[in-house]
Protein backbone atom coordinates (compact mmCIF):
# COMPACT_ATOMS: atom_id res chain seq x y z
CA UNK A 1 0.00 0.00 0.00
CA UNK A 2 1.35 3.39 -0.99
CA UNK A 3 2.05 5.74 1.93
CA UNK A 4 0.72 9.26 1.46
CA UNK A 5 3.32 11.83 2.48
CA UNK A 6 2.33 15.36 3.32
CA UNK A 7 4.45 18.21 1.88
CA UNK A 8 7.23 19.32 4.20
CA UNK A 9 6.43 23.02 3.95
CA UNK A 10 2.92 22.82 5.51
CA UNK A 11 4.25 20.47 8.18
CA UNK A 12 6.98 22.95 9.12
CA UNK A 13 4.37 25.70 9.37
CA UNK A 14 2.15 23.46 11.48
CA UNK A 15 4.99 22.64 13.89
CA UNK A 16 6.02 26.29 14.17
CA UNK A 17 2.61 27.91 14.47
CA UNK A 18 0.53 25.15 16.05
CA UNK A 19 -0.45 27.33 19.01
CA UNK A 20 -1.63 30.17 16.76
CA UNK A 21 -3.60 27.73 14.58
CA UNK A 22 -5.15 26.10 17.64
CA UNK A 23 -6.15 29.51 19.01
CA UNK A 24 -7.67 30.52 15.67
CA UNK A 25 -9.58 27.23 15.49
CA UNK A 26 -10.96 27.85 18.98
CA UNK A 27 -12.13 31.30 17.95
CA UNK A 28 -13.84 29.92 14.82
CA UNK A 29 -15.47 27.18 16.92
CA UNK A 30 -16.84 29.82 19.30
CA UNK A 31 -18.34 31.86 16.46
CA UNK A 32 -19.97 28.77 14.97
CA UNK A 33 -21.12 27.55 18.37
CA UNK A 34 -22.95 30.74 19.33
CA UNK A 35 -24.68 30.90 15.92
CA UNK A 36 -23.17 33.40 13.42
CA UNK A 37 -26.52 35.09 12.51
CA UNK A 38 -27.22 35.78 16.21
CA UNK A 39 -23.67 37.06 16.68
CA UNK A 40 -24.12 39.32 13.67
CA UNK A 41 -27.39 40.59 15.14
CA UNK A 42 -25.58 41.48 18.38
CA UNK A 43 -22.93 43.43 16.46
CA UNK A 44 -25.60 45.17 14.37
CA UNK A 45 -27.12 46.66 17.51
CA UNK A 46 -23.88 47.96 19.05
CA UNK A 47 -24.13 51.44 20.57
CA UNK A 48 -21.63 53.43 18.53
CA UNK A 49 -21.34 56.36 20.97
CA UNK A 50 -20.23 53.86 23.64
CA UNK A 51 -17.97 52.11 21.14
CA UNK A 52 -16.27 55.41 20.29
CA UNK A 53 -15.97 56.20 24.00
CA UNK A 54 -13.92 53.02 24.44
CA UNK A 55 -11.10 54.45 22.30
CA UNK A 56 -9.74 56.97 24.86
CA UNK A 57 -10.14 54.35 27.60
CA UNK A 58 -7.93 51.80 25.85
CA UNK A 59 -5.39 54.51 24.95
CA UNK A 60 -5.24 55.59 28.60
CA UNK A 61 -4.86 51.94 29.60
CA UNK A 62 -1.73 51.50 27.49
CA UNK A 63 -0.40 54.90 28.50
CA UNK A 64 -0.51 53.67 32.11
CA UNK A 65 1.18 50.39 31.19
CA UNK A 66 3.88 52.24 29.28
CA UNK A 67 4.42 54.61 32.20
CA UNK A 68 4.78 51.69 34.61
CA UNK A 69 7.38 50.15 32.28
CA UNK A 70 9.23 53.49 32.03
CA UNK A 71 9.52 53.58 35.84
CA UNK A 72 10.75 49.96 35.78
CA UNK A 73 13.43 50.77 33.21
CA UNK A 74 14.58 53.76 35.23
CA UNK A 75 14.68 51.48 38.27
CA UNK A 76 17.48 49.41 36.71
CA UNK A 77 19.30 52.42 35.27
CA UNK A 78 18.03 52.34 31.68
CA UNK A 79 17.44 55.90 30.52
CA UNK A 80 15.32 55.56 27.42
CA UNK A 81 13.19 58.66 27.05
CA UNK A 82 9.54 58.60 28.16
CA UNK A 83 8.37 59.15 24.57
CA UNK A 84 10.62 56.29 23.38
CA UNK A 85 9.23 53.88 25.96
CA UNK A 86 5.63 54.77 25.08
CA UNK A 87 6.40 54.31 21.38
CA UNK A 88 8.03 50.93 22.06
CA UNK A 89 5.04 49.88 24.20
CA UNK A 90 2.76 50.57 21.24
CA UNK A 91 5.12 49.00 18.69
CA UNK A 92 5.33 45.86 20.79
CA UNK A 93 1.59 45.26 20.42
CA UNK A 94 2.22 44.18 16.83
CA UNK A 95 4.45 41.31 18.01
CA UNK A 96 2.55 39.93 21.01
CA UNK A 97 0.71 37.22 19.09
CA UNK A 98 4.07 35.59 18.21
CA UNK A 99 5.86 33.21 20.63
CA UNK A 100 7.73 35.44 23.13
CA UNK A 101 6.78 38.34 20.86
CA UNK A 102 6.42 40.64 23.85
CA UNK A 103 10.20 40.46 24.25
CA UNK A 104 10.63 42.33 20.96
CA UNK A 105 10.40 45.42 23.15
CA UNK A 106 13.63 44.38 24.85
CA UNK A 107 15.63 44.73 21.62
CA UNK A 108 14.11 48.16 20.95
CA UNK A 109 15.11 49.38 24.41
CA UNK A 110 18.63 48.02 23.91
CA UNK A 111 18.93 50.09 20.76
CA UNK A 112 17.82 53.18 22.68
CA UNK A 113 20.16 52.76 25.67
CA UNK A 114 22.74 49.98 25.99
CA UNK A 115 23.40 50.38 29.70
CA UNK A 116 22.38 46.83 30.73
CA UNK A 117 22.11 43.35 29.27
CA UNK A 118 19.08 41.71 27.73
CA UNK A 119 18.30 39.81 30.93
CA UNK A 120 17.98 42.96 33.04
CA UNK A 121 15.63 44.59 30.53
CA UNK A 122 13.66 41.34 30.29
CA UNK A 123 13.18 41.55 34.06
CA UNK A 124 11.34 44.87 33.61
CA UNK A 125 8.98 43.30 31.07
CA UNK A 126 8.46 40.27 33.32
CA UNK A 127 7.63 42.46 36.32
CA UNK A 128 5.28 44.60 34.24
CA UNK A 129 3.34 41.59 32.91
CA UNK A 130 3.28 39.68 36.21
CA UNK A 131 1.95 42.69 38.11
CA UNK A 132 -0.74 43.32 35.50
CA UNK A 133 -1.91 39.69 35.41
CA UNK A 134 -1.88 39.50 39.20
CA UNK A 135 -3.92 42.68 39.60
CA UNK A 136 -6.47 41.62 37.00
CA UNK A 137 -6.85 38.26 38.76
CA UNK A 138 -7.29 40.04 42.11
CA UNK A 139 -10.34 41.76 40.65
CA UNK A 140 -12.20 38.46 40.72
CA UNK A 141 -11.57 37.77 44.42
CA UNK A 142 -14.43 39.84 45.95
CA UNK A 143 -17.09 37.63 44.32
CA UNK A 144 -15.44 34.27 44.95
CA UNK A 145 -17.56 33.68 48.05
CA UNK A 146 -20.63 33.52 45.77
CA UNK A 147 -18.91 31.62 42.95
CA UNK A 148 -17.60 28.40 44.42
CA UNK A 149 -17.38 26.86 40.93
CA UNK A 150 -14.27 28.93 40.13
CA UNK A 151 -13.06 29.85 43.60
CA UNK A 152 -10.44 27.10 43.87
CA UNK A 153 -9.10 27.79 40.38
CA UNK A 154 -8.77 31.52 41.04
CA UNK A 155 -7.12 31.03 44.43
CA UNK A 156 -4.60 28.60 42.93
CA UNK A 157 -3.89 30.98 40.03
CA UNK A 158 -3.45 33.99 42.31
CA UNK A 159 -1.16 31.93 44.51
CA UNK A 160 0.71 30.84 41.38
CA UNK A 161 1.48 34.43 40.35
CA UNK A 162 2.75 35.09 43.88
CA UNK A 163 4.85 31.93 43.73
CA UNK A 164 6.60 33.21 40.58
CA UNK A 165 7.64 36.30 42.56
CA UNK A 166 8.89 34.06 45.38
CA UNK A 167 10.94 31.90 42.98
CA UNK A 168 12.68 34.93 41.50
CA UNK A 169 13.26 36.79 44.75
CA UNK A 170 14.46 33.83 46.85
CA UNK A 171 17.92 33.04 45.52
CA UNK A 172 18.20 29.32 46.53
CA UNK A 173 14.89 28.56 44.84
CA UNK A 174 15.80 30.61 41.77
CA UNK A 175 19.17 28.87 41.38
CA UNK A 176 17.44 25.52 41.59
CA UNK A 177 14.96 26.60 38.93
CA UNK A 178 17.82 27.70 36.67
CA UNK A 179 19.53 24.31 37.08
CA UNK A 180 16.31 22.63 35.97
CA UNK A 181 16.04 24.93 32.95
CA UNK A 182 19.67 24.25 32.00
CA UNK A 183 18.76 20.59 31.48
CA UNK A 184 16.28 21.58 28.75
CA UNK A 185 18.27 21.91 25.54
CA UNK A 186 15.88 24.36 23.88
CA UNK A 187 16.15 26.78 26.82
CA UNK A 188 19.94 26.68 27.26
CA UNK A 189 20.44 29.62 24.90
CA UNK A 190 18.65 31.81 27.48
CA UNK A 191 21.06 30.85 30.27
CA UNK A 192 22.87 34.22 30.42
CA UNK A 193 19.61 36.18 30.39
CA UNK A 194 18.19 34.02 33.18
CA UNK A 195 21.20 34.77 35.37
CA UNK A 196 20.74 38.50 34.70
CA UNK A 197 17.00 38.58 35.46
CA UNK A 198 17.11 38.02 39.22
CA UNK A 199 19.47 40.88 40.23
CA UNK A 200 17.39 43.34 38.22
CA UNK A 201 14.13 41.89 39.56
CA UNK A 202 15.35 42.22 43.15
CA UNK A 203 16.27 45.85 42.50
CA UNK A 204 12.86 46.54 41.01
CA UNK A 205 11.05 45.00 43.98
CA UNK A 206 12.49 47.48 46.47
CA UNK A 207 9.48 49.40 47.86
CA UNK A 208 10.52 52.83 46.62
CA UNK A 209 11.07 51.52 43.09
CA UNK A 210 8.09 49.16 43.04
CA UNK A 211 5.46 51.63 44.29
CA UNK A 212 5.02 53.77 41.13
CA UNK A 213 5.22 50.68 38.90
CA UNK A 214 2.50 48.92 40.88
CA UNK A 215 0.36 52.07 41.06
CA UNK A 216 0.28 52.55 37.29
CA UNK A 217 -0.32 48.85 36.66
CA UNK A 218 -3.22 48.94 39.13
CA UNK A 219 -4.66 51.91 37.26
CA UNK A 220 -4.24 50.01 33.99
CA UNK A 221 -6.13 47.04 35.47
CA UNK A 222 -8.99 49.33 36.58
CA UNK A 223 -9.17 50.81 33.06
CA UNK A 224 -9.19 47.29 31.60
CA UNK A 225 -12.19 46.39 33.78
CA UNK A 226 -13.94 49.59 32.72
CA UNK A 227 -13.19 48.86 29.06
CA UNK A 228 -14.93 45.50 29.36
CA UNK A 229 -17.86 47.03 31.23
CA UNK A 230 -18.27 49.52 28.38
CA UNK A 231 -18.19 46.62 25.90
CA UNK A 232 -21.08 45.01 27.80
CA UNK A 233 -23.06 48.25 27.74
CA UNK A 234 -22.30 48.67 24.03
CA UNK A 235 -24.00 45.34 23.18
CA UNK A 236 -26.98 46.16 25.36
CA UNK A 237 -26.12 44.28 28.58
CA UNK A 238 -27.42 46.60 31.29
CA UNK A 239 -28.40 44.05 33.95
CA UNK A 240 -24.80 43.19 34.91
CA UNK A 241 -23.10 45.34 37.54
CA UNK A 242 -19.59 46.72 37.26
CA UNK A 243 -18.45 44.37 40.07
CA UNK A 244 -19.78 41.39 38.13
CA UNK A 245 -18.03 42.61 34.98
CA UNK A 246 -14.78 42.82 36.96
CA UNK A 247 -15.27 39.25 38.16
CA UNK A 248 -16.02 37.90 34.67
CA UNK A 249 -13.00 39.61 33.11
CA UNK A 250 -10.71 38.64 35.99
CA UNK A 251 -11.56 34.93 35.72
CA UNK A 252 -11.44 34.89 31.90
CA UNK A 253 -8.17 36.82 31.73
CA UNK A 254 -6.50 34.61 34.33
CA UNK A 255 -7.57 31.40 32.62
CA UNK A 256 -6.42 32.63 29.21
CA UNK A 257 -3.08 33.74 30.66
CA UNK A 258 -2.25 30.16 31.71
CA UNK A 259 -3.75 28.50 28.61
CA UNK A 260 -0.38 28.77 26.75
CA UNK A 261 -2.25 30.04 23.69
CA UNK A 262 -1.10 33.30 22.03
CA UNK A 263 -2.94 36.08 23.88
CA UNK A 264 -5.27 33.35 25.18
CA UNK A 265 -7.21 33.66 21.91
CA UNK A 266 -10.17 31.31 21.91
CA UNK A 267 -9.77 30.39 25.58
CA UNK A 268 -10.56 33.93 26.77
CA UNK A 269 -13.60 34.43 24.56
CA UNK A 270 -14.95 30.93 25.16
CA UNK A 271 -14.73 31.03 28.96
CA UNK A 272 -16.08 34.59 29.12
CA UNK A 273 -19.10 33.54 27.04
CA UNK A 274 -19.76 30.55 29.31
CA UNK A 275 -19.53 32.67 32.48
CA UNK A 276 -21.88 35.25 31.00
CA UNK A 277 -24.37 32.44 30.33
CA UNK A 278 -24.47 31.76 34.09
CA UNK A 279 -25.71 35.34 34.54
CA UNK A 280 -28.49 34.84 32.01
CA UNK A 281 -26.73 36.62 29.12
CA UNK A 282 -27.30 34.96 25.72
CA UNK A 283 -24.23 33.27 24.26
CA UNK A 284 -24.15 35.48 21.17
CA UNK A 285 -24.31 38.66 23.28
CA UNK A 286 -21.58 37.47 25.65
CA UNK A 287 -19.36 36.44 22.74
CA UNK A 288 -19.95 39.82 21.05
CA UNK A 289 -18.83 41.64 24.22
CA UNK A 290 -15.73 39.45 24.43
CA UNK A 291 -14.85 40.06 20.79
CA UNK A 292 -15.39 43.82 21.11
CA UNK A 293 -13.10 43.92 24.14
CA UNK A 294 -10.52 41.87 22.21
CA UNK A 295 -10.90 44.16 19.20
CA UNK A 296 -10.08 47.28 21.21
CA UNK A 297 -7.48 45.81 23.56
CA UNK A 298 -5.51 43.89 20.92
CA UNK A 299 -6.60 44.52 17.32
CA UNK A 300 -6.96 48.30 17.61
CA UNK A 301 -3.74 48.63 19.61
CA UNK A 302 -1.87 46.45 17.09
CA UNK A 303 -3.17 48.70 14.30
CA UNK A 304 -1.92 51.77 16.18
CA UNK A 305 1.32 49.95 16.98
CA UNK A 306 2.03 49.27 13.29
CA UNK A 307 3.02 52.86 12.45
CA UNK A 308 4.87 53.07 15.78
CA UNK A 309 6.92 49.99 14.82
CA UNK A 310 7.71 51.43 11.39
CA UNK A 311 8.80 54.67 13.06
CA UNK A 312 11.12 52.81 15.45
CA UNK A 313 12.66 50.79 12.61
CA UNK A 314 13.24 53.95 10.54
CA UNK A 315 14.85 55.75 13.47
CA UNK A 316 17.06 52.72 14.17
CA UNK A 317 18.27 52.57 10.58
CA UNK A 318 19.05 56.28 10.58
CA UNK A 319 20.97 55.99 13.86
CA UNK A 320 18.75 58.56 15.60
CA UNK A 321 17.04 56.15 18.01
CA UNK A 322 19.84 56.09 20.59
CA UNK A 323 19.06 58.36 23.53
CA UNK A 324 21.53 60.86 24.87
CA UNK A 325 23.38 59.92 28.04
CA UNK A 326 21.75 61.45 31.10
CA UNK A 327 23.55 63.82 33.42
CA UNK A 328 22.63 61.78 36.49
CA UNK A 329 24.87 58.85 37.49
CA UNK A 330 24.08 55.41 36.17
CA UNK A 331 22.69 52.82 38.56
CA UNK A 332 24.45 49.49 38.66
CA UNK A 333 22.31 46.40 39.15
CA UNK A 334 24.10 43.90 41.34
CA UNK A 335 23.09 40.50 42.60
CA UNK A 336 21.71 40.45 46.11
CA UNK A 337 20.23 37.72 48.19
Amino acid sequence: MEVVRLPRFPLRLLRRYWAELFAFAGLVALIIGVNPPKLGHAFAHVSWPLALGMVPVVLALYLCRGTAWWYALRGIGEHARFSQVQTIELAGQVMIILPMGDLARVAMVRDADREHGIGAITATVALQELLYMWMVSLGALPQLAQRHDVALFMLISTFGFGFVFAVILWEPLYQRAIRIVEHVRVLRRFDQQLHEIRPAFVTLCKPRTLLPIAAYQALAAVLSFFLFYMALLAVGVTNVSYITAVFVLGVSYTFSAISFLPLGIGAFEGLLTVIMLTYGIPAATGAAAALIYRGYNDVLMAAIGGPALLFVRRMQRSGRWRGAAPAEPRRTVTATS
